[in-house]
């Protein structure tokens, strides 16, 4: 192999493992990674209700209810109730709170756990509710 060939084929190996080594540095470091302290704390409910617009109706008061029950919480910032518009037995709950704590605390609620336990006979598919965290 000619030099020119050589110092060529260094410089494709030198640049490749520079490459693979940025990327496994950059794989190590994800900056999504949850924090430690996911203040504020958003909840994402998802409500599907089942059968007809009766159960759908009853459901959407029951979601109501729980609304208001929670924005009297301790360490609630916001909660909202939505319904999708082209089906309104399709609901989302988003809640905001302080800190984790007062989240859990709120879990732990005995209105929390009734409005649960209500809903289980109305919906279509289980309750899917999904924790964030600002990205920055």
């Amino acid at each position: 192999m000619r030099l020119t060939g050589r110092i060529l084929m260094i410089a494709i190996v030198m640049g490749v493992a520079f490459a693979g080594g940025t990327f496994l540095s950059r794989a190590q470091q994800n900056p999504l990674q949850a924090p430690k302290d996911p203040s504020p704390l958003y909840v994402v409910t998802f409500v599907d209700f089942a059968g007809g617009s009766t159960v759908a109706g009853a459901g959407t008061n029951e979601v109501k209810q729980y609304v208001l029950e929670t924005r009297k919480d301790p360490g609630i910032i916001r909660c909202d109730a939505l319904s999708q518009l082209n089906r309104t037995n399709h609901l989302v709950i988003i809640e905001v709170w302080q800190n984790q704590q007062a989240f859990e605390q709120h879990e732990s609620a005995e209105h929390t756990k009734a409005f649960r336990a209500s809903m289980q006979p109305k919906l279509g598919a289980p309750l899917d509710q999904r924790l964030h965290f600002v990205v920055q």
